[in-house]
């Protein structure tokens, strides 16, 4: 069984490191007696000059260049593999619109041959007129395994000044478990066939896929006031008749998951995908009876770390499990730490030797599972009363025997901790049951304590007229406005213009507070200034205020997680 899976990973790694060629049009659609470029990007191990031939359909050829080489490097079944990626372009235009393309391509490299399916290319009579403003969703990736992060972007895209924008319907991402990406706003120049736009990110997401097959990332709806780019200026401004309204999504991206492979999977998978890391850190490995004993264990990378639960440390009745839990820490986009804090309590004399738990998680690149082996040094517990002999195992040939428990206790495989003088010292701990029960429970209640507060609502308080920050009564900040609404972002899972649009609020206010937020996101869109002054309303704040107040209760039924 073992020389079958080493020859299944065996071709699956030579597999993954042949010789392939890949071909891409600049533009995708080029214009009739316009010069594109087709990019021919190789993969090989080898460094030798690859011949490329194909003919070309209802085109011709202006040129070739050699844009580059990168170089990867891959350790796999005790090899080290060097792979190369070598880039040429060919500059080609098609005189007249309609079908062109590339016909009979293969690539030479020492003797191999490649060939590649036809390439057909859509040649526009003129080049496509882009609207003045649109929505673009952006997937990193387009083939990927199951639980394998993806960050599906969206962007607005505008030729002249936005003045208002309202997300009317934000993707649903059924069959993806979702982390929400707080990213900071921005606004960047881009340009588009050609065309320069402002481009601003209006939701990010991470997403990894729970099954195999087709996925979708879901369109994103929004309506946005804009100035028109045909408008007709006067003085230094726009007339009120160029400014459009309309309706905007984005497109629907397809994605191709693949599952894990079966074979080769070992018992210690975790299920996480993509490069991670295992770490233990333990405090004091020599302690007496009733000590805690407190052991950190983080691990850390891109995967789905929100369903990675606390691995078990310790199968022994003597050492109980009194805590752990869990908490992720999220880096970058792409990152997050999550560490698990125990706490456990030996109730009797224990010798843990030392002992190593091993976790694997699986690679895309190498598309192989990677194990990683950790070490947990011995543990000494004493201080405790030894347990009296049996009177069942005593031989009465023999005179009296130590029982195994005893024995696996206070015996000779632990002469390290043969202390008399310290322990007699320590004989009142043994004598003085009540105390050591009293202090048991009072650890207890400190625990109970940090669970109940461990609560994003807790020390909140809404109902007095203070619950609405003195900050909002002269002016108006989105950053604050974010953080005040933090606590109720993460219980629900809603955005803060969610948590206002699709509320219990009356509409007015719902108008109030959606103004505010258009007003104070999107000024880079704008020319920089706004005619609306900030006016703040009380009553809307109130019914505000009341409406998280039946979130923190758990009495708000409009708002669940997904």
């Amino acid at each position: 069984m073992k020389k079958t899976l080493t020859i299944i990973l065996f071709l699956l790694v030579n597999l993954a490191l042949a010789d392939s060629v890949k071909i891409e049009v600049s533009p995708e659609k080029p214009v009739a007696g316009e010069t594109f470029q087709v990019l021919f990007k190789i993969q090989t191990e080898s460094s030798s000059e690859p011949e490329i031939i194909f003919t070309p359909l209802r085109s011709e050829i202006l040129g070739k260049n050699r844009q580059g080489i990168s170089t990867r490097t891959i350790y796999a079944n005790g090899k080290l593999t060097i792979t190369r990626e070598m880039i040429y372009s060919f500059d080609m235009m098609a005189p007249k619109d309609g079908l062109s393309g590339l016909r009979e391509i293969q690539v030479t490299i020492d003797g191999n041959v490649l060939k590649h399916p036809a390439v057909n290319i859509s040649v526009l009579k003129e080049a496509e007129v882009l609207p003045d403003v649109f929505v673009m969703a952006e997937a990193s990736k387009k083939d990927l395994y199951v639980g394998e992060g993806v960050i599906a972007r969206y962007y607005i895209y505008a030729k002249t000044s936005v003045n208002q924008l309202d997300v009317k319907k934000y993707p649903k991402l059924n069959g993806f478990l979702k982390r929400f990406l707080q990213e900071p706003e921005r606004t960047e120049r881009v340009a588009v066939n050609g065309v320069a736009y402002n481009r601003s990110q209006i939701y990010a997401a991470k997403l990894f896929p729970e099954k195999p097959g087709k996925l979708k990332v879901d369109p994103l709806t929004m309506s946005v006031v804009y100035i028109s780019s045909t408008g007709r200026a006067f003085g230094f401004g726009y007339s009120p008749r160029d400014q459009k309204t309309k309706t905007i999504s984005s497109e629907t991206i397809e994605l191709n998951v693949i599952p894990l492979p079966e074979e080769g999977r070992p018992a210690d998978f975790t299920g996480l995908v993509g490069k991670h890391d295992f770490n233990f850190q333990i405090g004091n490995t020599r302690l007496i009876v009733n000590e805690p004993l407190e052991i950190k264990f983080t691990v850390s990378g891109g995967g789905a770390l929100e369903n990675y639960e606390a691995p078990k440390l310790f199968n022994n009745p003597a050492l109980e499990e009194f805590e752990n839990n869990g908490d992720l820490k999220l880096t970058d986009s792409n990152q997050g730490v999550k560490t698990f804090e125990y706490t456990y309590l030996a109730k009797q004399n224990l010798k843990l030797p030392e002992s190593s738990m091993s976790f694997s998680y699986f690679d895309p690149e190498s598309k192989q599972y990677v194990k990683s082996t950790l070490t947990i040094p011995e543990i000494l517990i004493a201080g405790g009363q030894a347990a009296a002999p049996k009177k069942d195992v005593v031989d009465k040939a023999d005179g009296p025997k130590e029982s195994p428990e005893s024995k696996a206790i206070i015996g000779p495989s632990m002469p390290t901790i043969q202390t008399p003088d310290f322990f007699q010292s320590m004989n009142w701990l043994s004598q003085s049951y009540f105390v050591l029960i009293g202090l048991f429970l009072f650890v207890i209640l400190i625990f109970v304590a940090m669970i109940k507060f461990n609560n994003p609502f807790s020390g909140i308080k809404l109902k007095s007229k203070n619950a609405i920050p003195s900050s909002f009564k002269n002016s108006f900040e989105v950053t604050h406005f974010y953080h005040w609404l933090a606590p109720w972002v993460e219980k629900t899972g809603k955005t803060p213009t969610q948590l206002i649009s699709e509320g219990e609020l009356e509409d007015d206010s719902k108008r109030y507070f959606v103004d505010l937020l258009s007003q104070n996101s999107y000024k880079s869109f704008g020319n920089g200034s706004t005619s609306t002054q900030y006016r703040f309303e009380r009553k809307h704040f109130n019914r505000l205020v009341k409406m998280l107040e039946h979130i923190k209760d758990g009495s708000h039924s409009s708002f669940r997680r997904d």
